[in-house]
């Protein structure tokens, strides 16, 4: 990003003010973007903001987590998930803005990449305007702390049991995970929290052992943070492609500020999933936002708004998923779209 844009773009956040945090617009444009054929869902109420769940939440977590939800079915926030591999962090960032001319306001990014260097683009992402949002492709514990280790089997059991090399592990991995996150309170800078994602799966170690493990990974985890005075993270919670299945994983809306789900469809297939936004609403309830928070297509907008499939934020995964699951056509289309948030919409979140 230049040195110009950024300066512009803080000015343009500083205008807009607190208020705008909770500002949405009209639903106007619902009935001019509705598709030939189809009849608008009327919009419905969006949640009342709550606090995050994680005690002592900062204000900037306060204000990440209001802004989220006000724009929770009214808006779909941009968000994109960066590669560290093929040209630099900065690839999928670079193509979306050199294909739309902006960028997504959600900067994906996993703590087992270069843990460091991705605790330092998260800041820069905040600080440019956006919003950082932290994955953890774990490795099981005492496997290797990256996407390898994060298929292995492990006791969970033995994860929890003081004593155990698993659990001095387990350990280990949450408090560099702390560590980074007060790097970025230290910053200023806030973010929205994914840890064990895909909840219900059976790829990852974390939901090998059904659901009432899972939760007590999760609760264990978001004590753990709590301990270390992690109070900069929003936490969202992520199922698998099937909510329902997936609902004994579900801590509870005391552990959950944002839940969500993800599918990788077919490329260039720009369905809503309503189905599995209706899935994950059905587990959660009304009060919580539904992400979806990893994609390879991005469903169309304009059937978003048509279906009432109410995703608050999307996560389009990197590299191929974003450069052939989607045309060149499809992103303009989505990131000029009045019914999604890019980084330049997001207001001043400090």
């Amino acid at each position: 990003m230049s040195p110009q844009h950024a300066s512009r773009r803080t000015v343009l956040r500083r205008a807009a003010g607190a208020a705008a945090i909770l500002a949405v617009p009209g639903t106007a444009a619902v009935a001019a973007n509705a598709v030939a054929g189809e009849t608008a869902v009327p919009r419905r109420p969006r949640p009342r903001a709550a606090g995050p769940v994680a005690p002592g939440a900062n204000q900037q977590a306060v204000n990440l987590l209001a802004f989220v939800a006000a724009q929770y079915r009214h808006k779909i926030i941009a968000g994109q998930q960066e590669s560290t591999w093929i040209d630099g962090p900065d690839y999928e960032m670079n193509y979306i803005h050199d294909h739309t001319g902006t960028y997504p306001a959600i900067r994906g990014l996993d703590i087992c990449d270069a843990p460091g260097g991705a605790t330092e683009r998260a800041i820069a992402w905040w600080q440019a305007g956006g919003i950082p949002m932290f994955g953890y492709h774990m490795g099981a514990p005492t496997y290797s702390d990256d996407y390898d280790g994060s298929k292995q089997t492990v006791s969970i059991d033995k994860v929890l049991t003081p004593g155990t090399a698993e659990y001095t592990s387990f350990v280990e991995r949450l408090d560099n995970a702390a560590a980074q996150m007060h790097k970025l309170r230290e910053a200023g800078a806030a973010a929205i929290w994914r840890p064990f994602h895909e909840a219900g799966g059976t790829w990852f170690w974390w939901s090998k052992e059904g659901g009432a493990q899972y939760q007590r990974l999760w609760k264990f985890a978001f004590d753990r943070f709590a301990e270390k005075r992690v109070t900069n993270a929003v936490w969202l919670m992520g199922f698998n492609g099937e909510p329902a299945a997936s609902a004994a994983c579900y801590p509870g809306k005391d552990y959950v500020d944002i839940a969500g789900a993800d599918t990788y469809a077919g490329d260039q297939n720009y369905d809503p999933q309503k189905a599995m936004y209706d899935a994950t609403t059905g587990v959660v309830g009304p009060s919580i936002p539904v992400a979806l928070h990893e994609n390879g297509p991005i469903p169309d907008p304009d059937r978003l708004v048509t279906s009432g499939a109410d995703w608050v934020l999307f996560n389009t995964w990197n590299v191929e998923h974003l450069t052939k699951s989607n045309t060149v056509e499809h992103l303009a289309k989505v990131y000029s779209h009045d019914h999604v948030v890019t980084r330049d919409q997001v207001p001043d979140l400090n």
